[in-house]
C-alpha cells in the first residue's frame, strides 16, 4: 500500500496495484486487509470497556457489541476498497494522473463509507478524520516552508486538546457524551 503515496504519473493501473491483475480484484484485497485489520482494531477497543462497564452477559456481547465490531471493520474497509478504487476509476475516466486524484478519491471513499457507520458517531468519524487532515495539511505546508515544524508539536496539540476536554469536563460536564462522562469519572473522579 505504500505505492499509493509513491505512484505518480503511471501508465497503467498496474503499477498503483502490482499484486493484482484487476482494479476490482486490488480493491476487494485492499478492502478484505484493512476490515481484518480493523476488526483487531476494534475488538478489544469495543469488547473492554463492555465487560468492564456493562457486566451484561454473553448476550449482550453479541447482539449488541459484535454487531458494533463488524460495522466499524466493515467502515473502514470500504474507505479503504473505495479510496483504491475510485483511484484506478479516475485515473481511467480522465486519462491518467491529475493533482487532486488522491483527494478527490478520498472524498468518495468518505462520502460512500460514512453511510455505513451510525449517526451518532459520524461526528466523532469526522473529527477524527478533521485531525489527520489538518495534520497532513500542517506537514505538507512545512515541507514546502508555507509553515515552521513544531518537533514534537503531537504533544502540544494533545495537551490543548485535553484541557479543553477539562475544561468542559469541570464546567460544561451536560455539553459531554455520557459514556465521555462516565469515562472521566472513572479515571478521574467527580467534577
Amino acid at each position: 500500500m505504500s505505492v499509493l503515496s509513491k505512484s505518480r504519473h503511471l501508465e497503467s493501473c498496474a503499477g498503483f496495484h502490482p499484486w493484482a491483475n484487476s482494479c476490482v480484484s486490488s480493491a476487494s484485497q485492499i478492502w478484505y486487509a484493512v476490515f481484518l485489520a480493523g476488526f483487531k482494531l476494534y475488538a478489544p477497543l469495543f469488547l473492554i470497556p463492555a465487560l468492564i462497564f456493562k457486566r451484561k452477559g454473553i448476550h449482550f456481547l453479541a447482539t449488541k457489541t459484535l454487531p458494533e465490531i463488524l460495522r466499524s471493520s466493515v467502515f473502514l474497509g470500504t474507505y479503504a476498497g473505495v479510496f483504491s478504487g475510485s483511484i484506478c476509476l479516475l485515473r481511467r475516466i480522465f486519462g491518467g494522473d491529475f493533482k487532486f486524484t488522491a483527494a478527490l478519491g478520498g472524498l468518495l471513499a468518505g462520502l460512500t463509507s460514512i453511510l455505513i457507520e451510525r449517526k451518532n458517531r459520524r461526528s466523532e468519524l469526522a473529527l477524527y478524520c478533521l485531525n489527520q487532515s489538518l495534520e497532513v495539511v500542517w506537514k505538507m505546508m512545512a515541507a514546502r516552508n508555507m509553515a515552521f515544524f513544531i518537533k514534537h508539536g503531537e504533544v502540544l496539540v494533545f495537551m490543548i486538546a485535553s484541557s479543553i476536554l477539562m475544561y468542559f469536563y469541570q464546567c460544561e460536564p451536560e455539553s459531554l457524551r455520557s459514556n465521555m462522562n462516565g469515562l472521566l469519572k472513572f479515571f478521574i473522579g467527580k467534577a
